[in-house]
């Protein structure tokens, strides 16, 4: 019996698994895939912003509806791809919260001190969000990178709404967004939308928000050409967005961002999207190697360095690519093709082919970024960058792939709809 077991279930952990079970389930070796994740869904966060910016929906105690257009449960990716969630075969999944490894015995330890054995271990707890030390920011700035995250804000756009509704408010709300980087500016561009939205519906004269985003940098996204930038900073203006470049953070307070340069600014909402940091876990773990920032150390298969049949997937890796001698960014389908060789390279393992392990060759110079509504900018190749309701259609399409990527057709299509029928009503 070869034992796979999968820490995270974030998208390259979900695409090792499905990858490895599709394969293994034609081969004649007996075969056990887990999969260990806190949650008992997958998070969609490429949607996690719409989900902090829908307006509109009938709310109950529990989010629900909002919950499921970004919360995939294991039970149906496992169920629909492969075998039954649990047993029989498929992929098995366990809801738990990692609290330690023993590489040396080959056992991974939960938090309710129940013992895993493997043989193939694969890391994919992808990462937390860093404060870069700047005092003030764990205790008073919201981060924006789990599913809870956005339901909070949600709920203080609900709270505002209601506010000008009854006209106990007249001043705007004000929004800081602390990074400049996609997350922060994807909510900045949705909030504008939302907002506006509010305004109308409460019939104010004026604006019922401000939305301010700080970026620490010179400009904002630095890897995109200048061209697109103005196209992002134009869309954004438009939307009543106001842009700080070159304004990095001294300090955060209960409500107040104060600047390096002395400028202090007041806000009712303050939120943090500048950076992400290694899962805490990992620091944890005796012989893991890592790198100076607390990632892991892969060589150019995936594979730990100094370690036989474990591998790495996401956010908490280190990928230097030869060519521009810089880590990778974190993205999406870039886990997701990860996942994908370390799947590959466990099989030739299994197989005996230690020597003729599948080499990663790091992709990620496309990428599409919403910008409000039905707009976006999609930068597709060196020549080519589709802006509008046109890069709007592009990113839905990326969308729908993936789900059917990983749920039956008639699950993807759902999901897919459940999403159209809430986020689109700010548009």
């Amino acid at each position: 019996m070869v034992k796979i077991l999968i820490l995270g279930g974030g998208f390259g952990g979900i695409r090792c698994a499905l990858d490895l079970e599709k394969r293994l389930a034609k081969s004649k070796n007996e075969f056990d895939i887990t999969l260990v994740d806190r949650n008992g869904y997958h998070l969609f966060t490429p949607a996690i912003y719409e989900v902090a910016s829908a307006n509109g929906i009938k709310q109950d105690p529990f989010a629900v509806r909002l919950k499921k257009t970004v919360c995939i449960p294991y039970a149906d990716i496992f169920s629909a791809k492969g075998g039954p969630a649990s047993g029989g075969g498929g992929v098995n999944f366990i809801q738990a919260e990692i609290s330690g490894v023993d590489i040396i015995n080959k056992k991974v330890i939960t938090k309710g001190e129940h013992a895993l054995d493997y043989d193939y271990l694969v890391f994919g707890l992808g990462g937390e969000t860093t404060d870069f030390n700047i005092p003030g920011v764990a205790d008073y700035a919201y981060q924006f990178k789990s599913l809870d995250d956005s339901l909070f804000i949600n709920q203080k756009l609900d709270e505002l709404s209601e506010q000008f509704a009854k006209g106990n408010r007249t001043e705007p709300f004000s929004f800081l967004i602390c990074g400049g980087g996609f997350t922060g500016l994807e909510l900045a561009a949705e909030l504008g939308c939302c907002t506006k939205v509010i305004q109308k519906r409460c019939k104010l004269r004026g604006r019922c928000s401000n939305i301010t985003v700080f970026e620490a940098g010179p400009k904002i996204l630095p890897m995109v050409s200048g061209k697109e930038r103005e196209a992002i900073k134009k869309r954004l203006t438009k939307l009543g967005v106001m842009l700080m470049e070159n304004f990095p953070i001294e300090s955060v307070g209960p409500n107040f961002v104060q600047l390096k340069n002395g400028q202090k600014l007041e806000g009712d909402l303050i939120i943090w999207t500048a950076g992400i940091k290694p899962n805490r876990v990992l620091a944890s773990v005796p012989d893991l190697s890592l790198t100076s920032s607390g990632r892991i150390m892969v060589d150019d298969s995936l594979k730990i360095k100094n370690l036989e049949n474990v591998f790495a997937t996401g956010d908490n890796l280190e990928f230097i690519d030869s060519r521009t001698q810089k880590p990778i960014p974190a993205m999406a389908y870039v886990a997701e093709d990860q996942g994908r060789v370390v799947a590959k390279n466990i099989l030739k393992l299994i197989d005996g082919k230690s020597s003729r392990l599948d080499v990663y060759k790091p992709f990620y110079s496309v990428w599409v970024v919403p910008i409000g509504g039905k707009y976006a900018v999609a930068h597709l190749t060196s020549s080519i960058t589709v802006k509008g309701f046109l890069a709007w259609l592009i990113r839905e399409l990326i969308s729908i792939k993936y789900f059917i990527s990983i749920l039956s057709f008639q699950k993807a299509l759902k999901l897919y709809w459940e999403e159209v029928t809430v986020f689109t009503k700010n548009d």
